[in-house]
């Protein structure tokens, strides 16, 4: 899955500001996320899948947008009872 820059297709919806734009392997299913909570779906070429297929698509693309939104292991603080001096 790659990043991706398309424009919503809609004009009537608002433009998201998305942290994270990611497409299902056969790029039919684009998923757009902010760390806030909004979130953008895209679905092409409806008439290449069947309901299974498609689900595949969607999962595989929420995965990658749902682990791109994590923070870094290196970015987040260690719990407390790392933080924890002399124990």
């Amino acid at each position: 899955m790659i990043p991706g820059s398309r424009k919503p297709l809609d004009p009537d919806v608002e433009p998201l500001d998305p942290d994270v734009d990611v497409y299902s392997p056969d790029r039919s299913v684009r998923i757009a996320a902010s760390r806030r909570g909004d979130i953008a779906v895209e679905v092409d070429s409806l008439h290449r899948h069947t309901d299974d297929s498609l689900a595949r698509q969607v999962r595989a693309a929420a995965r990658v947008a749902l682990a791109s939104l994590q923070p870094r292991a290196r970015d987040m603080e260690p719990p407390v009872y790392e933080q924890r001096s002399g124990r």
